[in-house]
């Protein structure tokens, strides 16, 4: 796991240096270590037991980033991400976002792509004590499309002196071409829904543990929808992270 965050440093350095000019922010850098119970991505399981170590780097108006998920149980079908986030938050407290992610799934197989392309478009509104966060997402190499709707916040745990984060959201997603490396193509689409609850605590001066709880059920998505072949329906599952800045 060390070595893999080694290497997604030295490859987001060099993007720093380059994309350096219209930001002059200074840089931050964040190595970070992920495990989970389960890999779910859009209320479909990707994955068993898991661990993903991720490197970041941010300035002001852009964020890149790198990561691998590792299924514990057959690491030979691990997944490499790649992702760009640009955003820019209006006067009124209002956030457009705009995410750039490319997925590699390794030894892909019945039909799923090696290769994966993402597109989102997220507008976040503060609305009451949390805000409201609204995303479309366009999947290139599946022909598809997302709408995601959501609402996130956090609640002060004075007991514990750290905050409860917490997100619930809804969406649908559609594809024309679910699985590109078969033939005739398939079509199909589904709705999801689920919450996250995660509770962030600060060891030291740049570290944070996190632990996490997580749901998401699908309506109408079929097995083929998951590289693991995994039935649809409810999910339930933990993560922990450790995370360090500088």
């Amino acid at each position: 796991m060390r070595r893999c965050l080694i290497l997604t440093l030295l490859c987001l350095s060099p993007l720093a240096t380059r994309a350096a000019g219209p930001f002059e922010g200074e840089w931050t850098r964040t190595v970070e270590a992920r495990a989970e119970s389960k890999f779910v991505h859009h209320g479909i399981e990707r994955a068993g037991p898991s661990v993903r170590p991720a490197a970041w780097l941010e300035t002001d108006g852009l964020r890149l980033g790198a990561w691998v998920t590792v299924p514990l149980d057959e690491t030979r079908r691990h997944e490499i991400a790649l992702a760009a986030n640009a955003g820019h938050t209006f006067s009124t407290g209002t956030k457009l976002e705009l995410d750039l992610t490319h997925h590699h799934l390794r030894d892909a197989r019945d039909g799923h792509p090696g290769h994966t392309a993402e597109l989102t478009l997220t507008l976040v509104h503060p609305i009451g004590p949390g805000r409201v966060e609204a995303s479309y997402l366009r999947d290139v190499s599946r022909d598809g499309k997302l709408g995601e709707l959501a609402y996130a916040g956090e609640r002060p745990l004075k007991s514990l002196g750290a905050f409860l984060h917490y997100r619930v959201y809804a969406g649908a997603k559609s594809a024309r071409d679910v699985l590109p490396q078969m033939r005739p193509a398939v079509r199909d689409s589904y709705s999801y829904h689920g919450a996250d609850f995660s509770v962030p605590y600060r060891v030291g001066g740049e570290t944070v543990v996190t632990a996490g709880l997580h749901f998401a059920g699908t309506v109408g998505a079929r097995p083929f929808w998951s590289p693991i072949r995994a039935s649809g329906g409810a999910k339930v599952w933990l993560s922990l992270v450790a995370s360090h800045s500088f």
